[in-house]
């Protein structure tokens, strides 16, 4: 176990690894929510596959040469040098990519460049450079072919690929790599998973959408827009965005909305205890809601729960606080019911740049650079500081109820997967 999943300092607190526990297990009782569609190769980025993928050619298809030269039998270089003193063929053939190679003539050799086909009985390719032209065109090759061993510089058929091969599973996702290798195969069309749809919610009277003018107490609705984008990465399909005023009656009307709408439904704010946070109440009247405190910073109050049978995710209204659980806890149950395998982000281990002034019972992230090994962290950590999220890339982990000095060895969570999905 990680030491940033280590059991809650203070009663009450739900530890980080328990809250993952309890999500994986809602989302595998959920299963997938979506069904399948064929969709064409070119279009696949990012898609979830939803079929085996097994080849039925081999790839490459046949034997080709891996260099520009010319192909010949070692056979004929043998006998060559029983009768001469040097190994000297015509050329009989020119094969360029593409072209379909004859059969060599005894003691000729075929012009050949990288990637063409080999002619069937050829068991060598000599690069060109080891090679001389005679002023009758003719080639003469080195007398040490006699000890070169058969089938260099040949690229065998199925190097690649071979029939029957599985190349990939259920629940991958498709990198710009994968949509390479499926054309190799000769697939121009895959079975994937449609893109999980999930409502966007933002609540509080005191939001203004960007582009209007703010008057006194009023802010920029954020928290909409950073979902949006990183649902967007994820591949998936938002729905909304959605306003929900501080009344009970219209967050349950946009809730009824969104459930009818999407999948999943992620929600900003309004899950704390306040006398304007009527989510938890909204929700409770369409379904069912499992609010927590979480033993972690930022980002303490996190709720998880179903509106008209559709899942709810509840995440805090401050903007750092809503990326610090929407990569640590909402993203893998959002991967699980789109049917993908598990996407972790990549924990790397460095060196810190900086020191922490007291030890809090929760654990920490903190907005954070990984350089070469040394973990810099933005200088305001308050949870309202959306700017630090933008300057980071990752975040720096502090366990609960440790202090860190300059070269304590600590956890970075870069915001990339081992495998680059965001």
């Amino acid at each position: 176990m990680s030491s940033c999943d280590s059991p809650a300092l203070v009663k009450g607190l739900v530890p980080l690894g328990d809250a993952r526990n309890v999500l994986a297990q809602r989302a595998q009782q959920y299963g997938t929510l979506v069904e399948t569609e064929s969709v064409a190769l070119h279009t696949a980025l990012t898609r979830v596959l939803a079929e085996t993928i097994t080849s039925q050619i081999n790839v490459p298809g046949f034997d080709n040469s891996a260099m520009d030269g010319y192909a010949l039998r070692l056979v004929d270089c043998q006998q060559q040098l029983e009768s001469n003193d040097r190994i000297e063929f015509e050329i009989s053939q020119r094969i360029t990519a593409g072209d379909a190679p004859e059969l060599l003539l005894d003691n000729t050799c075929a012009r050949i460049f990288t990637g063409a086909a080999v002619p069937e009985n050829a068991d060598i390719v000599v690069m060109q450079e080891q090679c001389e032209v005679t002023e009758s065109g003719n080639i003469i090759f080195p007398n040490s072919l006699t000890d070169v061993k058969a089938q260099q510089n040949i690229r065998p058929a199925g190097q690649d690929i071979q029939i029957g091969q599985t190349l990939f599973q259920p629940g991958r996702i498709l990198r710009a790599e994968d949509l390479g290798v499926l054309a190799s195969m000769g697939f121009s069309q895959v079975e994937v998973q449609k893109k999980l749809k999930v409502a966007v919610i933002s609540s509080g009277d005191e939001l203004v959408e960007p582009g209007n003018p703010l008057s006194s107490g009023k802010i920029y609705n954020t928290n909409s827009f950073t979902l949006i984008g990183l649902l967007q990465r994820m591949g998936m399909e938002v729905v909304g965005p959605f306003f929900a005023a501080d009344t009970l009656a219209e967050t349950q009307d946009v809730l009824t909305q969104a459930s009818a709408q999407a999948d999943v439904i992620i929600t900003s704010g309004g899950v704390s205890v306040g006398e304007e946070d009527h989510i938890k109440a909204a929700i409770s009247s369409g379904g069912e809601l499992e609010m927590w405190r979480l033993a972690i910073k930022p980002g303490k109050p996190f709720a998880l729960g179903q509106f008209m049978q559709t899942p709810v995710i509840g995440l805090p209204g401050n903007p750092a606080a809503v990326v610090v659980t929407f990569y640590q806890l909402a993203r893998d149950f959002l991967w699980s019911v789109q049917g993908a395998d598990a996407q972790p982000l990549l924990v790397l281990k460095g060196k810190a740049a900086f020191t922490t002034k007291k030890s809090i019972a929760r654990t920490e992230f903190l907005r954070a650079r990984f350089n070469a090994g040394e973990i810099e962290v933005f200088d305001n950590q308050s949870s309202g500081v959306l700017s630090s999220s933008s300057w980071s890339d990752g975040f720096a982990c502090v366990p609960a109820g440790e202090l860190i000095s300059v070269g304590d060895g600590i956890e970075f969570y870069a915001l990339t997967t081992a495998h680059g999905h965001g």
